[in-house]
């Protein structure tokens, strides 16, 4: 009998591009999962695996998706890094854009409708329903009024995954009742512990930022968007320890709104994947043996 393997994709936006090169190499050596859990893009990315089984058309779907006014629609190029930070130009922008981003954090709750979120994961994800896949699939959110990680796993896909992308103060909260459902990804970045309780191996794909750029000013908004993001980094850190294998692609320190760089983090995702494919298969296989699994029954295994 073969081990159960469940693979866990943890959240950060455009860096999502990530998981679809590491499940790209994974398909192609014919590794298959018996469930899947994810946060966020990687809820999304799971979601479309879970249903169709073919990487590829999920680089394709995402594409298509890049290209759609749906996408455009999402606005995130309003809200990305400046690409030239250092120069006079765009060291303005940024003082300008702060402050505009503080003044309406005091009036508003969102920037996007939620209407927007769910038409563009409708492009990307077929499915309605949990049913309708052909993995079980896991997906996360938060519940900002209880501080409760909440687990989706039946009933309708598509507000699921809605619910586990809403980017707090980007993206509408759902309000149902005494809830206010925002980004599984404020608890749970990297949802490693979902699949352990189902018995599996967690093969865990991490995209949180793995570099932080150099601090050149101290002000509000610099350090509390720095501090949030530290603040994430060592969550996610402490959630991937529990996995039994991880992969790291790299993603350096890119903001989750960059979807320019779809092709480099798509091809990091492959790269980091193949480097890491003799060791995760000879893990899987250690702890697919009868001697570890006795060690693992006695209590003699972490």
């Amino acid at each position: 009998m073969s081990i159960n393997i469940g693979l866990a994709l943890g959240g950060g936006g455009a860096r999502g591009a990530a998981h679809i090169g590491v499940l790209q190499v994974l398909h192609e050596q014919g590794i298959n999962f018996d469930h899947i859990a994810g946060t966020s893009a990687g809820s999304v990315i799971g979601a479309m695996y879970a249903y169709k089984q073919d990487p590829q058309w999920i680089e394709e779907q995402f594409r298509a998706f890049m290209a759609s006014s749906d996408f455009k629609a999402m606005g995130t190029k309003r809200i990305q890094a400046d690409l030239y930070p250092d120069s006079a130009l765009g060291q303005m922008v940024k003082f300008v854009r702060n402050r505009i981003i503080l003044v309406m954090s005091q009036q508003k709750s969102f920037i996007v409708k939620r209407e927007k979120l769910e038409k563009a994961i409708g492009f990307l994800v077929p499915a309605k329903k949990f049913a309708d896949l052909s993995i079980p699939l896991f997906v996360t959110s938060t519940d900002l009024q209880s501080g409760e990680l909440i687990i989706h796993n039946q009933g309708n896909l598509i507000d699921a995954l809605v619910l586990s992308c809403t980017i707090p103060g980007y993206v509408e909260a759902t309000r149902r009742g005494e809830q206010v459902l925002v980004d599984g990804g404020v608890i749970d970045p990297v949802p490693v512990d979902i699949l352990k309780e189902q018995g599996n191996y967690v093969l865990a794909v991490n995209i949180t930022k793995n570099s932080i750029s150099e601090m050149k000013k101290q002000n509000i908004y610099e350090i509390m968007v720095r501090s949030d993001m530290i603040k994430s980094q060592y969550l996610a850190k402490s959630k991937i320890e529990k996995a039994d294998f991880v992969i790291h692609p790299d993603v350096g320190d890119l903001h989750w709104s960059r979807f320019d760089e779809f092709d480099t983090l798509l091809t990091n995702g492959r790269d980091a994947a193949i480097v890491s494919l003799n060791e995760l298969k000879a893990d899987m296989k250690r702890k697919n043996s009868i001697i570890y699994r006795w060690k693992q029954k006695l209590g003699l295994t972490r």
